[in-house]
């Protein structure tokens, strides 16, 4: 059986999903198909609100050297796709890192902008 349990530490990615207004949703494993396509487990993540599906893969990235032997090297990447248009982009877990905000085919920005206060503490 799997737990989610929020009492946890989140990792740096679960914590920009949440930011961003993302939702868990699932998590399933993709079965090989043959030697060129590992199998990938997917983790979904859902912002109902503004109709975006992040999906993040876990899979192995399939390469031959020059003798044709096999290497597999683990890789994660990110795909978020918009309901509306069905238009998906792929990128690293790095570049999603860097995303501050999400434009839907809607022209919706999440999270909005907020004004930022600074307060300063005035000596007494």
């Amino acid at each position: 059986m799997t737990v989610l349990d929020f009492t946890k530490k989140t990792t740096p990615v679960i914590d920009k999903l949440i930011k961003l207004g993302f939702h868990y949703e699932s998590t399933d494993k993709a079965e090989a198909e043959g030697i060129r396509n590992p199998p990938q487990l997917i983790t979904t993540w859902e912002n109902v609100m503004n109709g975006v599906i992040l999906k993040i893969i876990n899979t192995d990235a399939v390469s031959y050297d020059e003798n044709g032997v096999l290497h597999q090297t683990p890789t994660e990447y990110v795909t978020i796709t918009d309901d509306c248009t069905n238009i998906s982009v792929t990128i690293s877990v790095e570049e999603f890192m860097e995303l501050e905000r999400i434009t839907n085919s809607k022209g919706t920005t999440f999270p909005p902008e907020t004004s930022t206060v600074s307060y300063e503490r005035i000596p007494a």
